[in-house]
């Protein structure tokens, strides 16, 4: 049994086609997501609350998984991606719960949200870098949330970090809208809109030891470089 709906917030309904495809076409499915348990634990009290051996499950790379957030470029992702995230959640009352809907005694804070995040990212990455290891031949296409895929600073950039050059992570984002590609909460439905010409494609952050809180950080001299939404997007003609 799944326990999906002890385990998930979204109704099955969204996913059924995924289901029923995979079965005709007698493809695998993998789980790849953290266990709902263990994520509690680190939403609850941070990765420091998750025993070394279920760490150990999730983060197969310690000294890579440290060193993955430490970069400028990360921290521009998250001030762009994750802080708004937060910030949305704060809003909305739901950081008294876990991504997966149990009650916590307290609301989370940032360190232990972006902790959650984090785990859930790697947890992923890893569990497909385990499977393209053991089956050298085949092909992995991963169906998640824009969110863990967008500017490779989730699942992407962390599957690239396991494997060096030995593998090639291609993403894609099908049918974004501006609010995928703009910081949570900043547009509303009403804004909202699938017109490709209108999306963020990029993010562009700023050298290290440049302030990224001035606007020096939008010099031409400091600009260290920029992080692609996607390797390719893919849009399809809407109902109107």
């Amino acid at each position: 049994r799944v326990e999906w709906d002890k385990r998930w917030t979204w109704s099955f309904e969204g996913y059924r086609g995924v289901f029923e495809l995979a079965r005709e076409l007698k493809i695998p499915l993998i789980a790849l997501n953290v266990d709902s348990e263990d994520l509690f634990l680190v939403e609850a009290g941070g990765l420091s609350n998750l025993p070394p051996e279920k760490r150990s499950k999730y983060i197969l790379d310690p000294e890579g998984f440290s060193s993955f957030s430490k970069p400028g470029y990360f921290k521009c992702y998250v001030e762009y991606c994750i802080l708004p995230s937060f910030d949305m959640h704060e809003k909305l009352g739901l950081l008294q719960y876990t991504m997966n809907g149990e009650r916590l005694e307290e609301p989370m804070n940032f360190k232990r949200f972006l902790s959650g995040r984090m785990l859930w990212d790697e947890a992923m990455a890893s569990r497909a870098y385990r499977w393209t290891e053991e089956n050298p031949g085949g092909l992995m296409v991963g169906l998640v949330g824009a969110d863990h895929v967008k500017f490779r600073g989730g699942i992407p950039g962390r599957y690239d970090r396991m494997v060096g050059k030995s593998r090639e992570c291609v993403s894609m984002i099908l049918n974004p809208s501006l609010i995928d590609t703009q910081p949570s909460g900043s547009v509303s439905m009403d804004q909202n809109t699938y017109d490709p010409n209108r999306l963020i494609l990029q993010l562009i952050y700023a050298k290290e030891g440049v302030d990224a809180t001035t606007d020096d950080r939008f010099k031409d001299e400091n600009i260290g470089g920029s992080l692609p939404l996607a390797d390719y997007i893919l849009t399809s003609k809407r109902n109107t």
